[in-house]
């Protein structure tokens, strides 16, 4: 478990440094329009690139999970019952877009997974989605894939 900790946060901060580097070709400070193109790209990069040099000291400097598996028994499932679903919505993007892809994702995860009460269900399936839309297509004029579904009850296409 020690090893794959250090392993991860030694790519981290590699590839936070990679991210930091790239951002900065980018204008980093305010602009005439407010913040640069790379002012966010950077400061989230440098944000996980601390994140795992943190992580890197602090397993570093313990010996708290030393011989331990990296994954215990039967974790496999879990993560496959997250990642599976996931990889499903990925791949039909096109059909589904963000919005809806978000909405089946979170729906079946909310109820089967957290097993959370139908309002609850309801509530984030729908409002998440309905947040990213309002922040992405209105506040930052960004469009995103809406896919084929959405687009014809939206546009009649």
């Amino acid at each position: 478990m020690r090893q794959a900790a250090l392993g991860f946060a030694g790519l981290l901060v590699v590839a936070g440094i990679v991210f930091m580097r790239e951002a900065a070709r980018l204008p980093t400070g305010w602009t005439a329009s407010g913040p640069g193109p790379g002012f966010f790209p950077f400061w989230l990069a440098t944000g996980f690139t601390l994140a795992g040099l943190a992580v890197l000291v602090r397993t570093w400097s313990s010996n708290h999970g030393q011989g331990e598996p990296f994954l215990p028994g039967g974790a496999w499932k879990r993560i496959l019952v997250v990642f599976l679903p996931m990889v499903g919505v990925v791949a039909f993007l096109h059909y589904l877009g963000i919005y809806l892809g978000g909405l089946l994702y979170l729906l079946g995860y909310t109820r089967l997974v957290g097993r959370h009460p139908w309002p609850l269900v309801l509530a984030v399936s729908v409002g998440v989605p309905l947040a990213l839309f309002l922040v992405f297509e209105r506040w930052f004029l960004m469009p995103m894939p809406k896919g084929l579904v959405l687009e014809s009850l939206l546009y009649g296409r």
